[in-house]
């Protein structure tokens, strides 16, 4: 869970470029060594590597102690380890050793311990990063095991099942929750201003009209001091994506081949960020907060367009919090999902037990546990039609957002893809007005098309 400055900065590109990097080492051999074989007949061991989960699911192995690795906060690492405790409980015989890094620590690590071939059984995937790992061989396919005990991909998020499936129907990972973005905002500065809270009839018209009358110099010293709205320009899933799908565009076309940022709606949606920084002024210049961090969790900005794992960061800090979608652009309403999925190393000693937790990871017990923890979205389709939406207030907005949101772009060569089209918006788009989204675009689609060409 994402509950410091720079945790909640962990999409920054440049920990995704060294993830990328030292993964290039890490390639395991071309066919994993833990295929399921037949299942262990009763009373007799079987060999790391070789055990089948039976029918009904139940773990048929010898005792063993895996490893499961996330990333967050590792001071929530209690938290984590009460989300396995009825794994274990139903699974005496297996050990779950949970570890906890921040971002960059986490990736770091995994790197190490896949080109050392002593990776963690299962541990925590980025839907982005997903096909790169999985086109490597460092995930085992679990579509076996799927397919041994009939489990039901249909009772979780067609959207997240679907980030950790390769075109060929090989399930890499089981997602175990969602990142949906929103609209935060602080009800005590709408009180202050007697201005009615967002709500889901709000338009790209609303927002910047609101945006204005909560911009304000409180002071009175010719400096702004409280921004209307605030949001993280160096990651598309913070917001300009969904500005991209709310004006009609969309960052690659259907097929996933080429690039879609050169059609002029998409080249709008971008444009509109750029304009609430430097045109409408009621987004501050990202050089403002580059080094403190969140405006709007400082009290310093009225309205945050950010993701669903700040919930508890807010809420910490004292913000009367309130949480509303996203406003409709001229093309309708449009939100960005992305999933973290628990995967499998493809050279575990306990192949069957780490796909029981991946599996459990996902199960209605283990959904409830990691709802309660407020930082992210369930996958599991009951939990997300009963309890999540109740669960606190703002919820069944993200549970609703669900219905429009679009899937986070996820292929191999995202990382370097990402890389070129996020230092130039950086430069030449956010951090300062010298181009227009769309000439931005143009100046490096023809490269971004030339990396959809060679994943392909």
């Amino acid at each position: 869970m994402l509950t410091t400055s720079q945790a909640r900065r962990w999409r920054g590109l440049a920990a995704l470029a060294a993830a990328t990097a030292l993964l290039a080492g890490a390639c395991g051999s071309t066919t994993p060594t833990t295929t399921p074989a037949a299942s262990t007949p009763a009373g007799q061991s079987a060999e790391p590597g070789t055990s089948e989960p039976a029918a009904s699911g139940g773990y048929t192995g010898p005792p063993v102690t895996i490893e499961y690795a996330i990333w967050g906060d590792p001071a929530e690492i209690n938290s984590q380890k009460a989300v396995v405790e009825g794994f274990t409980a139903a699974n005496p015989t297996i050990t779950v050793d949970v570890t906890v890094a921040d971002w960059d620590s986490y990736w770091d690590k995994l790197q190490t311990g896949l080109a050392g071939g002593a990776a963690p059984d299962v541990f925590a995937m980025d839907g982005p990063l997903g096909p790169d790992y999985q086109t490597r061989d460092v995930l085992l396919d679990l579509t076996p095991y799927i397919e041994a005990e009939g489990y039901d991909l249909g009772q979780l998020d067609d959207n997240a099942v679907k980030d950790f499936t390769t075109r060929d129907g090989v399930v890499f990972g089981l997602p175990r929750d969602l990142n949906v973005i929103a609209l935060f905002y602080n009800r005590d500065m709408f009180d202050a201003a007697g201005i009615a809270y967002p709500d889901d009839t709000w338009t790209w018209e609303k927002l910047v009209e609101v945006g204005k009358q909560l911009t304000r110099d409180t002071d009175g010293d010719g400096t702004i001091d409280q921004w209307g709205l605030y949001t993280e320009t160096t990651d598309m899933e913070n917001a300009w994506s969904s500005f991209v799908w709310q004006a009609g565009g969309d960052i690659l076309t259907e097929d996933g081949a080429t690039s879609a940022l050169d059609r002029p709606e998409s080249a709008a949606g971008i444009q509109f960020l750029q304009d609430l920084i430097w045109k409408e002024k009621v987004v501050p210049d990202p050089a403002i907060f580059a080094e403190t961090g969140d405006a709007f969790e400082q009290g310093v900005a009225a309205m945050e367009i950010n993701g669903s794992w700040l919930v508890p960061t807010h809420e910490a800090a004292g913000i009367k919090l309130g949480i509303a979608p996203l406003p409709a652009g001229p093309a309708g309403k449009a939100t960005s999902v992305n999933p973290t999925g628990a995967v499998v190393y493809a050279n575990t000693d306990a192949p069957e037990a780490s796909w029981l937790l991946a599996r459990y990871l996902a199960s209605p017990e283990a959904q409830e546990k990691i709802m309660a923890l407020k930082a992210s979205v369930p996958v599991n389709k009951e939990i997300l039609a009963t309890s999540y939406p109740a669960s606190f207030d703002g919820a069944q907005v993200f549970a609703d957002s669900l219905a429009f949101a679009h899937l986070k772009p996820a292929f191999v060569g995202y990382n370097e893809f990402a890389t070129i089209l996020q230092t130039e918006l950086d430069e030449n788009v956010f951090n300062a007005p010298n181009k227009t989204a769309a000439d931005a675009i143009a100046s490096v689609n023809e490269e971004l098309n030339g990396i959809l060409a060679g994943g392909q």
